[in-house]
C-alpha cells in the first residue's frame, strides 16, 4: 500500500481533494493507471490540483484503506488474491459510507464477470487489455470532469 501525488504546473478551478484508490496486484498495470492519472491531473487541472493516488494489492487491503479515509474513485481488478474485486464491491455497496463511491472494474474476465460486476453495482466495467484513452475518459466521466 503506497501513495503517490500527481501534479504539474498552475491550475484552473479543479475539484477539491481528488483521491483515487487503485486495487490491483499487477505492478505493471498499477504503473499504467498511475500514468493515466498523472496525465489527467496535468491536462484537466493544469497541474494545479494533484490527484492523490493510493494503491492496495487486494480487496482486503482496500477495505482497510477505505475504512480509514474517503476516496473520489476506486479502480479495481476483479481477480486478485485474499479478497477479490467482486467481494470488495459487495462490501462497499453494503456499507452506507462507501455505497456511493464510484467504482471502475477493469478485468480480463468475460461476459459473466461483467454481468456479475454490474449486478454488484460497479459504475463502469472495462475489459483488459484497456486503452489509455478509454481509462482516461472513464475516470474523467466518473470524476465529473466531462
Amino acid at each position: 500500500m503506497s501513495t503517490e501525488h500527481l501534479q504539474s504546473g498552475p491550475a484552473a478551478t479543479p475539484p477539491a481533494d481528488v483521491r483515487v484508490l487503485i486495487v490491483e496486484d499487477n505492478p505493471h498495470i498499477i504503473e499504467m493507471y498511475s500514468y493515466v492519472l498523472k496525465k489527467l491531473a496535468a491536462s484537466e487541472f493544469k497541474g494545479g490540483q494533484p490527484i492523490e493516488v493510493h494503491f492496495a494489492p487486494d480487496g482486503h487491503a482496500a477495505l482497510m484503506m477505505l475504512a480509514d479515509s474517503s476516496f473520489s474513485l476506486v479502480m479495481t481488478d476483479l481477480y486478485m488474491p485474499v479478497l477479490d474485486g467482486f467481494q470488495l464491491l459487495e462490501k462497499m455497496r453494503a456499507t452506507p459510507r462507501l455505497a456511493q463511491v464510484p467504482v471502475v472494474a477493469i478485468s480480463a474476465g468475460g461476459q459473466d464477470a461483467r454481468d456479475r460486476a454490474m449486478k454488484l453495482g460497479v459504475n463502469v466495467f472495462l475489459k483488459k487489455p484497456v486503452r489509455f484513452a478509454e481509462v482516461m475518459d472513464t475516470v474523467k466521466q466518473l470524476l465529473r470532469l466531462k
